[in-house]
């Protein structure tokens, strides 16, 4: 059974790699998509290119209007709301004695406060009888601290309890709470001109055939946190 046909899924971060896999692999589910991101001519350029039926809710997840104001007009284009991916996510590699203050307290916004503002604005457009999912995406640096980018194991560290502790108060509403802990993902926008291993590294796809499998499973499993990693850096640990 094809349970992903159909249902209506708000993709937050669809410009970016990771994102933009999301939105095609549920596309091609059957799907119905809002995708949301800063640059609506990209989003535009990619409902284009998904065709279906999609819808563009453009919105900075920083933004707590925007990100109302988007999921309400998504909303309102497709008369509910079931599933919320929340994709964003950035870092900025950096020796926490020299760090700068707007470069930490942004990887910590995009992280932490853009997941609490688009799932606290999701949960307000779902049915308790039909029930809903929010599935975000994490990483493994979130549970094991690294000296290249500390700040941001730190900011996923925090979704991750944000998260959890969300979980919890949605029972009530009939809504799940799933984390996706890929580790390392070869996203050239991540990892900017850093010298990495884009090769050994785990694809965008592999994130979405991951985030496609929780998202059409039954509605009486949840799922809490699916961890996973390059077998490359597992074998060779």
């Amino acid at each position: 059974m094809n349970r992903l046909k159909d249902q209506v899924i708000f993709v937050t971060g669809a410009t970016g790699g990771i994102g933009g896999a999301v939105a095609r692999q549920l596309a091609e589910a059957g799907a119905k998509l809002a995708i949301s991101g800063r640059d609506k001519a990209k989003l535009d350029a990619l409902c284009k290119d998904l065709g279906g039926d999609v819808f563009v809710a453009p919105a900075d997840v920083t933004d707590e209007a925007a990100v109302s104001a988007a999921l309400a007009a998504a909303r309102q284009h497709f008369g509910r709301l079931d599933t919320l991916v929340n994709v964003p996510g950035m870092s900025v590699p950096a020796k926490l004695a020299e760090m700068n203050v707007d470069d930490f307290q942004r990887t910590f916004d995009v992280n932490v406060k853009g997941m609490f503002l688009c799932s606290k604005h999701f949960l307000a457009h779902t049915d308790k009888a039909r029930g809903g999912l929010i599935v975000s995406i994490s990483s493994v640096a979130g549970k094991s601290a690294n000296p290249n980018a500390p700040a941001y194991c730190a900011a996923k560290a925090a979704m991750n309890m944000l998260s959890n502790g969300f979980a919890l108060q949605t029972k009530e509403a009939n809504v799940r709470v799933t984390l996706v802990s890929p580790g390392a993902v070869s996203t050239p926008g991540f990892w900017g001109d850093r010298p990495v291993p884009h090769d050994k590294f785990l694809q965008p796809e592999d994130v979405a055939e991951v985030v496609s499998f929780v998202v059409g499973l039954p509605e009486h499993i949840v799922m809490h946190d699916v961890v996973f990693e390059p077998w490359y850096f597992f074998r060779s640990k």
